[in-house]
C-alpha cells in the first residue's frame, strides 16, 4: 500500500492512529455528554439566576464584612 500510494508506512500508521483517535474522541463526547444529562448535580447547577449575575462577588462581600 505505502508504494501503490507513494507515502511510508510511518505516515500509513499515523494517519490511521489519527483517524482511530478521532473516532474514539467523538465516541467520547457522545458518552460524556449522555452521562452528563442524566446528572442531578448539574441539572440543578444555574437553576438560581442572579439579577446582576455577580453572585460570587457579593458572597466575597459578605465574608470580608464578617
Amino acid at each position: 500500500m505505502a508504494r501503490e500510494l507513494d507515502v511510508s508506512r510511518s505516515q500509513i500508521i499515523r494517519d490511521l492512529l489519527d483517524r482511530a483517535a478521532g473516532e474514539y474522541k467523538r465516541l467520547l463526547q457522545v458518552a460524556y455528554k449522555a452521562r452528563n444529562k442524566n446528572n442531578l448535580l448539574l441539572k440543578m447547577a444555574g437553576f438560581a439566576k442572579s439579577p446582576t449575575g455577580k453572585v460570587a462577588e457579593n458572597i466575597d462581600e459578605i465574608y470580608i464584612r464578617d
